[in-house]
């Protein structure tokens, strides 16, 4: 859509999508207040302005309440934000409440403070400020900064966007066939490293309540889908190398863990409170895990996962044929 810019209510919206088509990061500037308070915005307006002297600019709305605390202070840290900081990000671009609360952050240089985690970091002193229609320019001149080696929040068309290296270039090789060895890279060996670590809390769990993981993975067939027979059981099992045979199910009968019918095998109560409690451990460090990461990381990682298992389904490769 393209047009002449006027008043309109519509017209400015069709002005901030067209303007939405240009990805950029996402930034977290802060300062102190008057009394010494920190103060911080979200921010995607920031870009550089020149290399000598070293300047920066970013835009802060007329009517924001940290207006003032910025334009008093001399001076601002910017930050520019991790992809894995989409919270963070949300929080300092609400207005009316304690920001900082619970966010771990030193002094500047400047005495702006600092967050503990960025992708880069920018401690300015404030040189000019600029009147930009419903905005105030921010101009600053560098004094110190720092880039670590983590992908950038990214923003595009109203939504945070996804940060994909591009391919090629200089890469070590994960695997050596010629000396035998292999890299931290090696996509198996990351994915079982994960498997394991991930695990760990749950076989505790298991060790705790009598049960092998094989009886674990017969449990949670059945918590799923049951009755089942035993072939079947051992079918859905056989990728694991746990498929149980009829004396491991026997075993379960006798321990309470299964109860035999005419149509298959279900859980036993014993079974189910046993398996409960083992889940309930397994979910509880996937809800801790997953604080450290955002919600486009976690859907990328299980996108990746299921497309793995897609790729390597037995029907698919013909593999085990």
């Amino acid at each position: 859509m393209t047009g002449p810019m006027d008043d309109n209510t519509q017209a400015q919206r069709a002005f901030r999508a067209a303007l939405g088509s240009f990805a950029t990061g996402v930034t977290i500037a802060t300062t102190l207040d008057k009394a010494g308070e920190p103060v911080g915005v979200t921010a995607s307006s920031f870009n550089s302005v020149s290399l000598d002297p070293p300047l920066v600019l970013w835009s802060l709305a007329k009517d924001s309440f940290s207006r003032p605390a910025f334009a008093q202070s001399g001076h601002f840290a910017v930050h520019v934000l991790a992809a894995s900081q989409e919270d963070l990000s949300n929080r300092f671009a609400r207005s009316g409440e304690d920001k900082f609360a619970g966010v771990e952050w030193s002094e500047g240089r400047l005495g702006s403070p600092v967050l503990a985690r960025y992708a880069a970091l920018f401690e300015c002193r404030t040189r000019h400020q600029y009147e930009g229609g419903d905005h105030i320019i921010m101009v600053g001149e560098v004094v110190d900064f720092e880039a670590r080696d983590e992908a950038p929040l990214l923003f595009h068309g109203g939504r945070y966007a996804e940060h994909r290296p591009r391919p090629g270039g200089e890469a070590r090789a994960s695997v050596d066939l010629e000396h035998g060895r292999f890299s931290d890279d090696f996509l198996f060996q990351l994915i079982s490293r994960a498997h394991y670590r991930t695990s760990r809390p749950t076989r505790r769990k298991l060790a705790e309540l009598d049960l092998t993981m094989s009886d674990y993975m017969v449990l949670a067939v059945l918590s799923m889908d049951a009755p089942l027979g035993g072939e079947a059981i051992a079918a859905r099992l056989s990728h694991t190398g746990r498929a149980p045979d009829a004396s491991a199910l026997a075993d379960m009968v006798e321990a309470g863990l299964l109860v035999r019918r005419d149509d298959g095998y279900d859980l036993g109560d014993e079974g189910r409170s046993r398996f409960l409690e083992a889940l309930a451990v397994g979910k509880a460090f996937e809800a801790d895990l997953a604080d450290h990461f955002s919600e486009a990381e976690l859907a990328a990682a299980k996108g990746v996962l299921r497309r793995i298992i897609d790729l390597t389904d037995d029907d698919r490769t013909g593999a085990g044929r």
